[in-house]
């Protein structure tokens, strides 16, 4: 867990501790290549950490979400899928298929949309969320 001090920084100006709860959730979310549902994470945990139940993983990815250590992706699929928050801006494409999740580190958002339009409207983005859903390679080679 290499940004530790970093996360704990983050918990403390948040009003929060770094439990062996969180702890755990932040360990199994950094030693896998994710995203993953709560139902997963609390699979991944609860080898680690025996007793942890799944009222307290959400609960915890709910705190982690709000304070930007985790961030939440919500799929078309109908499930909330949690990874850990990078330090570069970033979306997903989602294959529609297998649900393949990959992160691209492109914005078209950017581009869309001018900083002077967000001035006409009185307005301040403070984020947004882009996914592009279709077909992965390794489906397309099934089908």
């Amino acid at each position: 867990m290499s940004d530790r001090i970093n996360v704990e920084e983050i918990l403390k100006n948040g009003g929060y501790k770094l439990t062996k709860q969180r702890k755990v959730i932040i360990e199994a979310l950094s030693d896998n290549s994710g995203p993953y549902t709560a139902n997963e994470i609390f699979s991944i945990v609860s080898d680690k950490y025996s007793g942890i139940n799944f009222s307290t993983i959400y609960r915890n990815l709910e705190i982690l979400v709000k304070l930007g250590i985790v961030e939440k992706l919500n799929i078309s699929d109908g499930c909330c899928h949690f990874k850990l928050a990078g330090s570069k801006h970033h979306h997903h494409i989602i294959c529609n298929k297998c649900g393949n999740i990959t992160e691209i580190d492109i914005c078209p958002f950017g581009d869309l949309v001018s900083k002077n339009k967000f001035e006409e409207l009185d307005f301040e983005p403070i984020e947004h969320r882009f996914e592009i859903y279709g077909i992965c390679s390794k489906c397309r080679s099934k089908e």
